[in-house]
């Protein structure tokens, strides 16, 4: 393999005889009576060869229009379409193929819905070049002659429950037994608008503390619940007092102002980001709020995008936990690669289909899940591409029209 340096990354030209693009798809894919966007449905891209091997994706949100960014034609030069920039195209350099996609996108596909959907071609692209040339998705960032970053990764699981509030107390305890009792040490708890009041945002935490004791990392997702400073501040001291490692989200991601305050008055670490698609939010929330972690998903930002944005963390003394609510296990792969890549990934947000039922998509379409290991981690991925196959007859009993 022949190495070519390019200032986001380093990308290996493939030595495997040069394929053609024959076929961009996207596949709707959502559980019937969906209540969760992001677990149980999803927007699947397959970029496939003439000779019928396949890279996948995940893309999440609205998926409609993610679909018809992907498949629409247009006649503008610069934004032609991902099809038109792809299918028919020579496939033996994926940052190539990237570049194209992107320089033939600039009008749909630089933020939003267009941005996501890029995303996902992209690491589908990863992913496609990945299983041709026989190695794992991390060493097309970092290089032939390198190992991964980091060999061992550690994943969270976001604890998220509905109902009264006794109920999702013991739910949340319940959902925490049983996962360490699987070997998971690291947990996260959604304190939210829509599962606790003000008060019980507080106590949520320190029921569960009190169940679990010392023994477990607890972190807090807040879910930008507060729309004033003080309430938000209020909290963030009781977490900090209760252990917690890091506080998510306390408000909306703009209120750059709020977050430098919290950052300064509390100390509590401070963590954003799964909801944005693009560098330029990250660096502008990582350069105006000071905010501590930033967390790019490989299913909104797409693998390359969330790359990019752990170089520019790496830059600023930041660190990355990966957004990981996602309906399959295709965004839990590019988790992992990005870990792998980038030793700022300090760890990765996971949800094991084996503990909540919900996520059949995951358990059906996506059933190769990591191998959790007894000290509660992960080994990096040496399997081809991102390593997560797709299930096709899965896909077609929850496809949805569109």
């Amino acid at each position: 393999m022949k190495l070519r340096w390019k200032e986001r990354c380093v990308v290996v030209e493939s030595n495997f005889a040069k394929s053609v693009i024959g076929d961009l798809r996207v596949h709707l894919v959502r559980l019937p009576g969906m209540t969760n966007v992001f677990r149980e449905e999803a927007a699947i891209v397959e970029v496939q060869t003439e000779d019928g091997v396949s890279g996948w994706a995940e893309a999440n949100g609205l998926l409609l229009a993610l679909k018809a960014h992907v498949e629409a034609d247009r006649p503008h030069p610069r934004d032609r379409g991902p099809r038109a920039a792809l299918v028919g195209q020579q496939f033996a350099d994926v940052l190539a193929a990237v570049d194209a996609l992107r320089s033939n996108t600039t009008l749909s596909g630089r933020s939003g819905l267009g941005r996501v959907a890029n995303g996902a071609i992209e690491t589908a692209l990863f992913d496609l070049a990945g299983r041709l040339d026989g190695v794992p998705a991390w060493q097309l960032l970092l290089g032939p002659a390198e190992g991964p970053e980091q060999h061992v990764i550690t994943p969270y699981i976001t604890i998220f429950n509905r109902g009264s509030y006794p109920d999702v107390v013991a739910k949340a305890k319940d959902d925490i037994d049983r996962a360490r009792s699987f070997g998971y040490r690291h947990f996260k708890i959604e304190a939210t608008s829509y599962n606790t009041d003000e008060r019980q945002a507080v106590t949520i935490v320190d029921e569960v503390r009190s169940h679990v004791g010392d023994s477990v990392t607890l972190f807090v997702d807040n879910v930008y619940r507060w729309a004033e400073y003080t309430a938000g501040a209020e909290a963030a001291k009781a977490y900090k007092s209760l252990g917690a490692e890091f506080l998510e989200d306390p408000f909306l991601p703009e209120q750059w102002e709020w977050w430098r305050r919290l950052r300064d008055e509390v100390g509590l670490p401070l963590a954003t980001g799964g909801g944005m698609e693009t560098l330029e939010r990250f660096l502008a929330q990582m350069e105006f709020a000071n905010t501590d972690i930033v967390q790019p998903g490989a299913h909104v930002a797409g693998l390359l995008g969330a790359h990019e944005v752990a170089q520019a963390a790496a830059k600023r003394a930041r660190s990355i936990t990966p957004f990981g609510v996602s309906a399959t296990t295709l965004a839990t792969g590019g988790a992992l690669h990005l870990a792998a890549a980038n030793p700022n990934v300090k760890y990765i947000e996971y949800a094991p289909a084996n503990l909540f039922r919900v996520l059949r998509l995951r358990s059906d379409v996506t059933p190769n899940e990591p191998e959790l290991r007894p000290d509660g981690t992960f080994l990096a991925p040496n399997t081809p591409g991102i390593g997560v196959d797709c299930d096709t007859d899965a896909i077609d009993k929850y496809r949805v029209s569109g």
